[in-house]
């Protein structure tokens, strides 16, 4: 199997690329249709209709993050301080890791206290495949995108796939 994070051949089935750790289960990288030589690895993100990211201060609590994420059906928000400068990132999975497994009050915990810091950004001038790759590298599926210091949008593993198989999902700006 190919990973589609490093081109990476794979033994068939298994869960984790072997080369940059990028999660593989489920994935039938033939099935995508995808020409590791396609053009559209080359576009820049500029050129991709990015995701409007949900933004949070520190001191939010967990629980309204959660309900603000349930209400607009995304899996992250991102958190800036009061300069409006990016934070951190929070995630499903650190809600589920640092405060359901621990057992802590999702109304009593702020976001700042879960958050993953300083999270990997990516900028407007990259390419679709640098952003593929440091999705598959950092083992993450949603990354913020930076122009300069501005938070202008996100990208999610999903929204790269769909621009890859040419689903109309994964638009691309002519």
């Amino acid at each position: 199997m190919l990973c589609p994070g490093c081109e990476h051949e794979n033994i068939a089935g298994e869960d984790l690329c072997s080369n940059c750790g990028l999660d593989l289960a489920g994935l039938d990288v033939g099935s995508w249709g995808v020409d590791p030589n396609d053009p559209m690895l080359s576009r820049t993100l500029d050129r991709i209709v990015l995701k409007e990211p949900l933004t949070v201060s520190p001191g939010t609590t967990v629980a309204e993050a959660i309900a603000l994420m349930k209400a607009r059906h995304e899996g992250c928000v991102f958190v800036t301080d009061e300069a409006g400068r990016l934070a951190g990132l929070l995630t499903e999975r650190h809600v589920v890791v640092n405060v359901v497994a621990p057992r802590k009050d999702p109304a009593e915990t702020t976001v700042g206290d879960v958050m993953s810091r300083d999270p990997v950004t990516l900028e407007r001038s990259d390419p679709l495949a640098w952003a593929l790759h440091r999705m598959g590298v950092d083992g993450m599926r949603h990354v913020a995108v930076m122009e300069g210091t501005r938070l202008v949008g996100f990208l999610s593993l999903r929204t790269v796939l769909d621009v890859l198989r040419g689903s109309p999902a994964g638009s691309i700006d002519p």
